[in-house]
């Protein structure tokens, strides 16, 4: 049964969707099955993952939430699917005020596929909603991204204090692990150099190697609707993501850091 992988941060902007992206897409190249679900309104994982443009999707995960008749799932490239996102799933919140146990609807949708897939990548918003709380109650582990700043700290930290109460309840999931931590966008400097080494000794074992650099291709591959790999193939941190994805990798196939 594949394991479902969530990345989070409560702040914006740290570069969690490109790094969500990149890391699927290198188990992809290498073999592996991968589903992308795109839990943010923003939709930005949906249209760097899918060929299809954002109003010609048939079916999105907000359909899925309020109909489980209605989950679809897209093929992407080879070895990708998708679950696309959409604006509206802004309102899931209102949508889902009257559907009981509505914090476990992610995980009812996942399991008739887990076995499908050898990862299931689930990209979260940038907030500390109910969307959120489904992703970490349907995963078996979680990835936090974030910028070596101040704020995206402070939003590491949130999530990390949820991440904490969803696997201290028995009835949540406790089987949730923190199997990574991962710096983007690193510029060296004095105010990022002591941002990095904060969190990797608040994060221990959990803080993963190397950081990603800052690289004006990464947003540009993005753009351009392009992956990492195609667009800059030899680059430092498109050799960054793969060396990371493997770490990655093998914290999973051993259920520990």
């Amino acid at each position: 049964m594949g394991k479902v992988i969530c990345f989070a941060n409560n702040k914006g902007g740290v570069g969690k969707t490109t790094t969500a992206v990149a890391i699927g897409q290198a188990w992809a190249r290498a073999g592996k099955k991968v589903l992308f679900v795109d839990l943010d309104s923003q939709a930005n994982l949906t249209a760097m993952v899918s060929p299809l443009p954002l109003e010609e999707h048939e079916s999105s995960i907000r359909d899925a939430f309020l109909d489980k008749k209605k989950f679809a799932i897209e093929h992407a490239a080879e070895n990708v699917d998708l679950v696309p996102s959409e604006l509206s799933l802004s309102n899931f919140d209102r949508d889902t005020a009257a559907i009981t146990g509505r914090e476990y609807l992610l995980l009812d949708l996942l399991k008739p596929v887990k076995n499908k897939y050898d990862y299931i990548i689930i990209d979260c918003p940038p907030a500390l909603g109910l969307i959120t709380y489904n992703a970490l109650i349907a995963s078996d582990h979680l990835v936090m991204v974030a910028t070596p700043d101040g704020l995206a700290y402070q939003g590491m930290v949130m999530v990390a204090n949820l991440y904490a109460d969803v696997k201290s309840n028995p009835r949540l999931n406790p089987n949730l692990t923190l199997t990574g931590v991962i710096i983007s966008k690193y510029e060296r400097n004095k105010l990022s150099d002591m941002y990095v080494e904060k969190i990797r000794q608040e994060m221990g074992d959990a803080f993963i190697d190397p950081v990603l650099s800052k690289a004006t291709k990464v947003a540009q591959a993005g753009s351009f609707n392009q992956n990492i790999y195609d667009y800059d193939p030899s680059g430092k941190v498109t050799k960054q993501y793969v060396e990371i994805a493997n770490t990655l990798a093998k914290r999973i196939s051993k259920g520990k850091l």
